[in-house]
């Protein structure tokens, strides 16, 4: 951007040498057009990615027998949308930048490749795939200094000119021709002869049947089957069809139809050390006219165990929806609506706080119904085990965090604390422990440690054998990696970190130098963190880093400019405690502001903060991030 700004001033330095007298009028018009050309060519770039992406997706719908359901032309393009309900925009493109004629060509072994002018493009003596695992997504460019279209295949830390000058009398889109018909879409390249022909799903009704039941306020929510691995289950068909047949099984999955009762067996594949996997099931019928008609379905099997991936758990709005749950694999995908799509069933309403423990995750909501106020599901499948309502847990008042040590559940309340033995399901009160602080409890050598306002409470087989004096107001109490201790943080002044002994209570108190450990409104810890580094942002958009073993803090930049509609940071932000990647929450605001709202993610690698991901629009006040690893 640099460059293009220097070509553009040079532009003008010219224009006010050669005229003949100052005129303010002309010299703004000069800089008007010239932004408005600069708005054109970033556009244009901005055109042509797109359509790469979605020329991929083709591609991907080609391979994997995936249907279209409907093309909707818009103000800049078309919406084409799939049977395996993912959908992809293509752009009209805009006069006055030429694109490359990039393309795809199917080689003799099937397998499709990215072409330029027709040929084949190959780097390092290797053919460009545009489709499978290993498929590559090129990125475009426009040189500032040549205003040459420019292309990367490994991720835009090399460019190559494409022999293309931006500036021309063509379109800047990567598609020449949409021809929507009856049974088939007809994509037409830049090129003018390469197209990609993929059948429309029949007028028949031939599909899948998904949940007609969504989660209460739920919204644009992907239609696909989520297995666990191993699982068995079986998907209905619907549709005025004669016969049906498999067309398509993903590797590693099983299915049995029957067309009697419009139905697929589907059986997930074991799991062999990946945590995801997906494919798309096709089937193929002959309708009344004896036309070939196919129905597809996108299927996924996961393991929620991962200590890569992430858990961000949803309160979900008070008058209109439940908890639930978002699960974000470690290669980015996003599952939301987790438990639901492997129960059936939701989860209760303000959902608060979760725990794992003993291969069982533990989920409790302020206000119960529907699954119950307190949870238990397997923590690799998220499948229920056991419910606990209202009526056993009827003493709670506003149930806000929970802990497990062994069958004990220990809930923490506005009350106190409770312990629920998970076998008698017997519910008492522990003497003693009130006073405590709307926050995360943390679980090392057996003890439970619960926050109080300038104290820590520590319960052991349900009785409070300690209460810790704090120098100040406790915002958090996180389990170290180190076996036997805890991380916890004061709001004193200034503010301290502390490293907690579970065997003898014993302090190493260290005084930040910067930046503070305040929680607001937060109801999650004001820290966290990764090996002896201690990660906060005081309620802020800053990141600030204290290193316990050198006794030195640092604040690592503001990222709040990456997202814009940062709005409100919603519970605190937590370092990875594998990846060491940071993860905020963001909403814009509250009323219906709050379904506009970030899961932004940063790498903290190279000393300031790099995003690397920004989730949008998915979380439903969001109760704070939660890694299987720090239980």
């Amino acid at each position: 951007m640099k460059k293009l700004f220097a070509f553009f001033a040079i532009a003008l330095l010219d224009l006010v040498t050669w005229s003949c007298s100052y005129d303010d009028k002309d010299l703004w018009s000069a800089v008007n057009d010239l932004d408005g050309r600069m708005k054109v060519l970033e556009q244009a770039v901005r055109n042509a990615n797109t359509d790469i992406e979605a020329v991929q997706k083709l591609v991907k719908a080609l391979q994997q027998n995936v249907t279209i359901t409907s093309v909707v032309e818009t103000a800049d393009g078309y919406t084409i949308h799939f049977s395996d309900d993912t959908k992809v925009t293509i752009t009209n493109g805009a006069s006055g930048t030429n694109v490359p004629a990039l393309s795809v060509v199917k080689g003799e072994e099937g397998l499709y490749y990215w072409a330029l002018d027709g040929e084949i493009v190959e780097v390092d003596g290797h053919k460009v795939k545009a489709e499978g695992a290993d498929g590559i997504t090129p990125q475009l460019r426009i040189n500032p200094d040549t205003k040459e279209w420019e292309m990367s295949t490994d991720g835009g830390q090399k460019w190559t000119s494409m022999g293309v000058k931006a500036e021309g009398s063509g379109g800047d889109s990567i598609f020449s021709d949409v021809q929507d018909g009856d049974a088939e879409v007809i994509f037409t390249l830049a090129d003018g002869k390469t197209t990609i022909i993929i059948p429309k799903t029949s007028a028949t009704g031939f599909a899948f049947i998904y949940p007609e039941e969504l989660p209460l306020g739920a919204t644009d929510v992907d239609n696909y089957f989520l297995f666990a691995f191993g699982e068995e289950k079986t998907l209905s068909f619907t549709g005025a069809v004669k016969a049906a047949d498999l067309m398509n099984v993903p590797q590693g999955w099983s299915a049995e139809i029957d067309s009697k009762t419009r139905s697929v067996k589907v059986t997930a594949p074991s799991f062999s050390g990946t945590y995801y996997t997906e494919g798309v099931l096709s089937l193929v019928a002959v309708d009344g006219e004896g036309r070939t008609v196919l129905a597809s379905a996108r299927i996924c099997a996961v393991d929620f165990s991962d200590p890569k991936a992430t858990f961000v758990l949803n309160e979900g709005n008070m008058t209109s929806e439940n908890g639930s749950i978002i699960y974000i694999t470690a290669d980015g995908r996003v599952i939301d609506y987790a438990y639901w799509r492997m129960n059936g069933s939701e989860l209760g309403n303000v959902a608060q706080d979760l725990f794992i423990s003993g291969g069982k995750m533990y989920i409790i909501s302020q206000n119960g119904g529907n699954d119950g106020l307190l949870v238990e599901a397997e923590a690799r499948t998220l499948k229920n085990t056991k419910k606990f309502g209202k009526e056993e847990l009827s003493r709670l008042f506003w149930p806000s965090h929970i802990a497990v040590v062994g069958n004990t559940v220990y809930i923490r309340d506005n009350a106190g604390v409770w312990t629920l033995d998970l076998d008698t399901r017997k519910f008492t009160s522990v003497a003693n422990a009130k006073g405590t602080l709307k926050n995360r409890m943390a679980v090392v050598s057996g003890k439970v440690f619960v926050p109080g306002n300038r104290a820590i409470l520590v319960l052991e087989n349900g009785v409070l054998v300690k209460k810790i004096e704090m120098d100040g107001t406790v915002t958090g109490v996180i389990k170290s990696d180190e076996e036997g201790y805890l991380w916890v943080s004061c709001s004193t002044s200034p503010a301290q970190i502390v490293k907690l002994s579970a065997a003898d209570y014993t302090m190493d108190k260290h005084t930040l130098t910067d930046g503070g450990v305040s929680l607001g409104w937060s109801s999650t810890p004001g820290i966290s963190a990764k090996g002896d580094e201690i990660y906060f942002s005081n309620n802020t958009s800053t990141i600030y880093r204290h290193n316990f073993t050198s006794n030195t803090t640092e604040a690592l930049g503001d990222v709040k400019s990456n997202i814009a509609n940062w709005g409100i940071i919603y519970n605190m932000p937590a370092v990875h405690p594998v990846t060491g990647q940071y993860y905020f929450n963001t909403i814009l605001g509250y009323g219906l502001s709050f379904l506009t709202n970030d899961i932004s993610v940063y790498d903290l690698g190279a000393g300031t903060p790099s995003m690397v991901a920004d989730y949008r629009n998915y979380t439903h006040f969001p109760a704070g991030f939660f890694f299987t690893a720090s239980f």
